[in-house]
């Protein structure tokens, strides 16, 4: 298994695949690599990255309690390591954070931020009251539970669901606790204008997560944002053809 070694003593697990443009995707909490396993199917165009944010699927953890700081820092070493200077960052979900976050605090190495389902911040009662039950769920002893949930929302097929319940139910319930808490109270909104690198937005027609669309597109009037029709906010697994279209014409035409 790839794995590169950090500073601060733990493994972290990654998967690289494919030539040209590395494409970096950023997994939310309790998940892992395999919520991206159909991004495979762009290595014949790209440089595909998967890797397990710290406490979460094959990586080690440090420590219990990962601010979206260090996530970021993880994430800059893990370019620093694979002699990668400037990439595509995309997070998904809660991995918007992360990605905001190292866009933010090293936009030079940005050749594109794509965030799917992403939100500056949570500010709505639906999104809130999701982090709110996978909080509960996890404090409650219920991790086993939210695997299943987890594994079965994001299935396109019987077999994705086993593979995704593996990879939740190996996820460090301290990590993913912190995780889910520093994502629910991250806030990047005033600092959204400071973003002057192409920005990609995609949300599913009926996902919960579709009206923070408005607050990306008051900072950032550059950005360009799909809607992906009759799909809900599991775009790069159950949406994985047009998630996938419309990422590699977005990077085609930006040509980064």
């Amino acid at each position: 298994m790839p794995y590169i070694e950090t500073d601060s003593s733990f493994h972290m697990y990654y998967t690289s695949s494919g030539a040209g443009m590395p494409i970096v995707f950023i997994h939310p909490p309790h998940m892992g690599h395999h919520v991206f396993k159909y991004q495979n199917d762009l290595s014949n165009q790209f440089r595909i990255i998967t890797y397990d944010i710290r406490g979460h699927g094959n990586s080690g953890k440090n420590g219990d309690h990962p601010t979206i700081q260090q996530l970021a820092d993880d994430l800059q070493l893990l370019l620093d390591r694979l002699g990668i200077e400037q990439a595509v960052i995309v997070g998904y979900s809660a991995g918007s954070s992360i990605a905001q976050e190292f866009a933010l605090n090293h936009p030079g190495r940005i050749k594109a931020l794509v965030l799917s389902g992403g939100f500056p911040e949570v500010s709505t009662f639906l999104l809130r009251n999701q982090f709110q039950l996978g909080l509960a769920l996890l404090k409650g002893g219920y991790n086993n539970f939210l695997c299943k949930h987890l594994a079965k929302s994001h299935q396109v097929q019987e077999k994705d669901q086993t593979l995704l319940y593996q990879e939740c139910i190996k996820a460090d319930v301290q990590t993913s606790l912190s995780y889910y808490e520093n994502s629910m109270n991250y806030n990047c909104t005033n600092l959204l204008n400071l973003m002057d690198f192409p920005v990609l937005t995609l949300y599913g027609q009926f996902s919960h997560i579709r009206p923070y669309l408005k607050i990306y597109q008051r900072y950032l009037p550059h950005m360009k944002s799909v809607m992906i029709s009759r799909s809900f906010h599991q775009l790069p697994i159950r949406n994985h053809f047009s998630f996938n279209h419309a990422l590699s014409t977005y990077i085609h035409e930006m040509k980064v």
